[in-house]
């Protein structure tokens, strides 16, 4: 069937080859739907990074003796690196500070020392070693143009996330008819739950930070992934056909990719609640 079908279409081919002008209407047709994707969900998000938004807009709960500071700290791009990365660290402590502040559970990325950690009013509460990490061109370009300070001076806050594992586990369980019931079940242990763990966090200010785990797939898991990324290339797309929509061109998003122990993973991942802070030391 295959070679009939193969057949049926070669005269046709063959055709639009022999003649010169119907070859290159035929070449335009189908390579210029190709350079359009290309352009507008690769180059023009690359040629309109969010470097001025992310270093210059202040968040609203800033007060103005930081606006001030903010200001007052920015780096020129002609300084030596080493006082750039300073600043950048005085950012990240500035941002841990400011998470301090609230009892909600809090994010800490620390790429320097490959640590990720939950935190408590300032008090790290489980810690876990980063096995590999990633980052994009764009966070390397602000740090060679001197501008990660003012970009990681407030945190980030988590809008979004997309996982391969639920959030809050459910299980269902039969309530026992009577006491002898109750009595024989009182020492029955809960299934280890043996789930692979993919995620991404979406951030305010173009930041996504997507994490893996060190494990290799179970089989089962290999199709929740293909899912898992199926789903978040949709979104990278949606999010994109959204932006030419508005009349505005894509926003090139800066990433960071982690390699973590899957139950490490997993607790981080169902800990962190709605619009937590986010900490980074790049």
């Amino acid at each position: 069937m295959t070679v009939s079908w193969a057949k049926s279409i070669r005269p046709f081919f063959a055709t639009v080859w022999q003649h010169r002008p119907t070859r290159i209407i035929f070449l335009l047709a189908v390579t210029l739907p190709t350079i359009a994707v290309l352009v507008l969900t690769v180059l023009l998000p690359a040629a309109y990074p969010p470097f001025d938004d992310t270093a210059e807009k202040v968040s609203a709960n800033t007060s103005a003796a930081e606006t001030d500071f903010k200001k007052a700290a920015a780096i020129p791009p002609e300084l030596p690196a080493g006082i750039a990365a300073l600043k950048a660290e005085e950012a990240y402590w500035q941002a841990r500070h400011r998470l301090a502040k609230t009892n909600a559970v809090q994010l800490s990325i620390d790429l320097r020392d490959s640590v990720v950690s939950l935190d408590i009013r300032g008090v790290s509460v489980h810690r876990t070693k980063i096995h590999r990490v990633d980052l994009s061109r764009a966070i390397k370009r602000l740090q060679s143009l001197g501008r990660l300070q003012p970009w990681l001076l407030n945190g980030f806050i988590l809008q979004q996330e997309l996982a391969t594992l639920p959030k809050a586990p459910i299980r269902i369980k039969e309530a026992p008819k009577d006491t002898i019931e109750a009595s024989e079940s009182a020492g029955e242990e809960l299934e280890v739950e043996n789930r692979d763990v993919h995620f991404t966090w979406h951030f305010d200010r173009q930041l996504t930070v997507y994490v893996e785990q060190v494990q290799r797939p179970s089989f089962g898991g290999i199709f929740s992934k293909a899912w898992y990324n199926f789903r978040r290339s949709i979104g990278g797309a949606g999010e994109t056909l959204y932006s030419l929509a508005q009349l505005q061109l894509p926003r090139h998003r800066m990433w960071i990719e982690l390699e973590l122990p899957r139950d490490d993973a997993k607790a981080i991942y169902r800990a962190l609640p709605p619009n937590a802070g986010l900490a980074l030391r790049p």
